[in-house]
């Protein structure tokens, strides 16, 4: 059976092209996509407006597995993709170059387009094959915060109503001296080498979607997402700065926020967070939810000296803002 690898800007994908992807992703993951929140989501959310599909089709023109390059800028006028929303339809899984097809194409494409960088996000059972087969860099697993504001909602059991209460009451004390501490000792990220461009282009392309919440508050600016998670109103903060740097400060505002005005069951942040603090939880690796492993692959050999150290944790400001979860 031959195949065809075919690659489309977003604003080039027709109807009845649409139909088939979203069929595709409903079929692979036993979701209930629409084409709409598909063409109007993380694929504009960024300064370019559009990002890379690529697809292969059989000889009947059935799609057969799907990848997407989202573009990126990143501080130091370095042009990023993001991929993802891979999948492969389960008749044409015993192919097992399909996916390599697709990112060799995508990366010819991108490289072609003057992207520097690939990074991606793969699931728990992809990240074998996309490191021997695809040659991409493993960076680290992204790390999980959490503030409980409900505690036996966050464990997933049910506790004695006293515990509940005597956790309302601890939360607001801890809350109050981080308040102070935060004041006292306001540990700040230093700038990473590999750091989305958090401009006002950024935040309005990113976050624009209704699904989005972003307040500005005087030199402070923070975004999260709400969420029902397994029967938990989850509080999924995605970035937090005063003026323009991330710190324990604007960590401790954007929380202490957001719980006074949506009384979430928990707050949770995911990803790199390189300051000192002492609001939140970093979740163990066995208890985190799911891996999140974060990869790299050099698109411009030109650039493969400046980009040797890619695969150091310390570099990258990476967090769910970077990527296409939540």
């Amino acid at each position: 059976m031959a195949t065809r690898i075919q690659i489309k800007r977003t604003n080039e994908i027709d109807d009845e092209l649409w139909t088939k992807i979203v069929d595709g992703f409903n079929e692979s993951f036993d979701l209930n996509l629409s084409a709409e929140g598909l063409k109007n989501g993380w694929y504009v959310a960024n300064p370019w407006g559009y990002a890379y599909h690529a697809m292969a089709f059989d000889d009947d023109n059935e799609l057969m597995a799907y990848n997407v390059f989202t573009p990126s800028q990143y501080e130091n006028d370095i042009k990023v993709v993001v991929s993802g929303s891979t999948y492969v339809r389960p008749k044409y899984r015993k192919n097992v170059m399909l996916f390599a097809q697709l990112i060799k194409a995508l990366r010819k494409r991108c490289a072609d387009d003057g992207f520097d960088l690939e990074v991606g996000v793969p699931n728990h059972n992809s990240i074998n094959y996309h490191c021997k087969v695809n040659k991409v860099q493993m960076v680290d697993d992204l790390s999980y915060y959490v503030l409980p504001v409900s505690l036996s909602k966050t464990a997933g059991k049910s506790l004695p109503g006293f515990v509940d209460a005597l956790w309302r009451v601890y939360l607001k004390v801890h809350m109050a001296l981080n308040v102070v501490l935060s004041r006292l000792f306001n540990g700040k990220e230093r700038q990473r080498k590999f750091s989305v461009a958090t401009d006002d282009v950024f935040y309005k392309t990113r976050f624009g979607g209704k699904d989005y919440k972003c307040v500005s508050q005087g030199e402070s600016r923070f975004a999260y997402r709400m969420y029902d998670e397994d029967d938990k109103r989850v509080a999924y903060l995605m970035d937090c700065r005063i003026r323009g740097k991330k710190s324990y400060k604007a960590l401790v505002d954007a929380s202490r926020d957001i719980i006074k005005k949506e009384h979430p069951d928990a707050v949770l942040y995911v990803g790199f967070m390189h300051f000192p603090q002492c609001l939140m939880i970093k979740l163990p690796k066995r208890m985190a939810p799911k891996r999140l492993p974060l990869t790299c692959y050099v698109l411009n050999k030109e650039k493969e000296t400046q980009f040797s150290d890619v695969a150091n944790p310390d570099n990258w400001n990476f967090s769910l803002m970077s990527f296409d979860v939540r």
